[in-house]
């Protein structure tokens, strides 16, 4: 009778049985596996560890920092631009950056990589966030610092420029005062191009090169 019973082999619900069982095993292996992925913490970006507050054993509060990072990547300037000015920035502008610590002779290059659609209040001025990344690495930049940026959003070789204080507009149209060669004063009406940050604009046509050109006038 035991040959036969050894012959005929398992019942269907003891196969279902073991296998009920081999699955409740699984399952625990994974509950233990969860439960041994919670006590190891894990960083979002590769980095350096910059402060270390936690000691073994001690309870650490829920929403409090006790770990810094930061990247090991080139690093990353964020700024508040006013909407007066976000109309010529784009992503891809290239800007000079210069740092406190280290003076204005000293220049580092940016590019801008991401500005957000939506605008933030900043000192009661609509702005928008604008990133910008290091082209380089260099050893010398530093979390933390404070940065000077100058964007460049567009360039010209070889232009005829003028003051801007030199241009003044009669009747919607842009005039600049030159000096003619027997000395009078002869207004011109000009094209204008690009402004740039120092205080310069550009001419496109309406004056040569070498025209002695008024820019203020005593009353």
């Amino acid at each position: 009778d035991n040959l036969d019973l050894k012959k005929a082999g398992y019942t269907p619900e003891q196969i279902q049985a073991q296998e009920a069982r081999v699955k409740s095993s699984e399952a625990n292996v994974l509950t233990y596996r969860a439960q041994l992925n919670k006590t190891i913490i894990r960083a979002r970006f590769e980095g350096i560890i910059t402060k270390q507050d936690a000691k073994v054993g001690e309870i650490i509060t829920a929403n409090v920092a006790v770990i810094s990072m930061i990247s090991d990547k080139n690093f990353e300037i964020e700024v508040n631009i006013p909407e007066s000015d976000m109309t010529k920035i784009k992503i891809g502008n290239v800007a000079k950056i210069t740092l406190d610590a280290y003076g204005k002779d000293i220049e580092f290059r940016a590019q801008v990589t991401s500005i957000d659609p939506a605008e933030t209040i900043f000192e009661g001025i609509a702005t928008y966030k604008t990133k910008l990344n290091f082209i380089s690495e260099d050893e010398r930049i530093k979390s933390g610092m404070t940065a000077n940026i100058d964007i460049l959003t567009a360039e010209k070789k070889d232009v005829i420029i003028v003051p801007q204080r030199a241009v003044s507009q009669i009747n919607g149209n842009k005039i600049i005062k030159v000096i003619g060669l027997d000395k009078e004063i002869i207004e011109r009406e000009v094209e204008i191009g690009l402004k740039g940050s120092d205080g310069n604009i550009e001419i496109i046509s309406g004056v040569n090169v070498g025209d002695e050109v008024i820019v203020f006038m005593k009353e």
